[in-house]
């Protein structure tokens, strides 16, 4: 587990403070378990940047007060946990962040003219079946712009220790708990991924996130070509 370290970080996490306690909870324990300061870096500095699964939009708000230079949009399908994040960035000064957050059914992706320079995922598609996490990686290639990027955070099925602790922490999230929606628990392995992005046209690169955390995450990027 892992503290915020940068300004952004640490500026990010302090707008939960007058937030309420079960929610300011849980976005701390997401952070401290998430590489969200390594997957940052992995994101365009720059350009319209889409968030998909943002919960309760921690990283959405993370990459817009890291670069002003991103307009990034989260989105999400519990409206509960919109209306939190929308709070929480109520107490951002003029111009320190572009960012804006929209309940969306699943699967609902918002267009915009040019397409998105980046579309992101950080822990959502674990949480879809097959044949749904199929459909909405190519419906997202399909909304990114000449040469965007899809990047795909989740945690790997190896090496299966990590992977075992990650996914009772989700069982425990959704099933008993009931703190994340989601039809399934279905978990994809990089290799996986890396084969359904491959397969809708991108160019992809896998790299792992896991080094000092007790789960396995890694992350898939996959670039488009241009038409």
């Amino acid at each position: 587990m892992r503290p915020p370290r940068s300004v952004a970080a640490k500026r990010t996490l302090a707008l939960w403070r007058d937030l309420p306690r079960s929610a300011r909870l849980h976005t701390n324990i997401r952070w401290r378990t998430a590489p969200f300061e390594a997957l940052e870096v992995q994101v365009p500095r720059s350009g319209n940047i889409l968030e998909v699964g943002c919960g309760h939009g921690v990283f959405t708000t993370f990459l817009a007060v890291s670069s002003p230079d991103r307009s990034v949009v989260g989105i999400d399908i519990d409206g509960e946990k919109i209306a939190l994040a929308k709070q929480s960035v109520l107490g951002l000064r003029n111009g320190e962040a572009n960012l804006s957050f929209e309940h969306r059914a699943s699967g609902d992706v918002p267009l915009i003219d040019g397409g998105w320079d980046a579309i992101v995922f950080a822990d959502v598609l674990y949480l879809l079946p097959v044949e749904a996490r199929t459909a909405l990686l190519a419906e997202c290639v399909e909304a990114l712009s000449p040469y965007g990027l899809l990047v795909v955070k989740e945690v790997d099925t190896s090496p299966k220790f990590k992977a075992q602790m990650a996914q009772f922490q989700e069982f425990l999230a959704t099933k008993v708990l009931r703190i994340t929606h989601g039809n399934a628990l279905n978990f994809p392995s990089a290799v996986e991924l890396e084969a359904i992005m491959t397969s809708d046209g991108l160019e992809t690169k896998m790299s792992r996130l896991d080094k000092g955390y007790f789960h396995p995450h890694c992350v898939v990027i996959g670039r488009k070509r241009q038409a």
